[in-house]
């Protein structure tokens, strides 16, 4: 039967497959189902209302904004850094960098070495960089305005456990934290940085990254 044809299968008026997984119908492993799908919801909408409002404050998409975010917080480092934070190969953190540098957002520097090129920020580089994070801000301060004091700290403590679940190598969590205010999470209280090193079970487990595993000591 073409799929024009068929009866809605549910109250709300969309079709329910055979094979679509069931959730559990009642009791907490209901509740956790339910919340997941809240949970990734919410974090998508996040996410694309943030990329269309950090994109517009940068000027430029991709990767642009976390690299204007990067070089305002690590000023002064070479293109592998980069590449290295943004999870981007070293010719498209190239062709990156040429395009800030094209729009006067980024420069190229000399190192002390005379043959390194370091990269920085230019003024308009800084200004379009807070722009960015103070459309970050923004958004996120917007979606905190529908909680009460104590629904946030409830909501940061929950955050932070998840938070540490997810980072799983250094690589990792610096690319989690490419758009971070850092004045706003100091790391004495970063999640992150305290999930840091994480256990050997967990480590490499995501963005298909694959954490340097330390040396074993030699006989004495």
């Amino acid at each position: 039967m073409p799929w024009t044809d068929r009866a809605p299968s549910s109250e709300r008026g969309h079709a329910v497959p055979e094979r679509a997984p069931r959730p559990p119908r009642a009791g907490m492993a209901a509740e956790r189902a339910f919340t997941a799908n809240v949970l990734g919801t919410l974090a998508l909408t996040v996410v694309d209302r943030m990329v269309l409002g950090t994109e517009r404050a940068a000027g430029r998409g991709a990767h642009a904004p976390a690299a204007l975010v990067t070089l305002l917080w690590y000023p002064d480092r070479p293109i592998a850094f980069l590449a290295d934070r943004l999870r981007i190969t070293h010719p498209g953190a190239v062709q990156l960098v040429d395009r800030l540098s094209a729009d006067g957002l980024v420069e190229r520097i000399a190192a002390l070495d005379g043959r390194t090129k370091l990269l920085a920020l230019t003024p308009a580089g800084e200004r379009a960089a807070l722009s960015v994070l103070e459309s970050r801000r923004g958004l996120l301060v917007r979606a905190l305005d529908a909680l009460h004091d104590e629904q946030v700290r409830d909501l940061a403590a929950a955050a932070e456990s998840m938070l540490e679940a997810l980072a799983d190598s250094l690589l990792t969590s610096e690319f989690m934290c490419r758009m971070c205010d850092e004045l706003a999470c100091p790391d004495a209280r970063c999640p992150v940085e305290r999930a840091e090193p994480a256990p050997p079970h967990r480590r490499g487990t995501g963005y298909g990254v694959t954490a340097p595993q330390p040396e074993r000591a030699g006989p004495d």
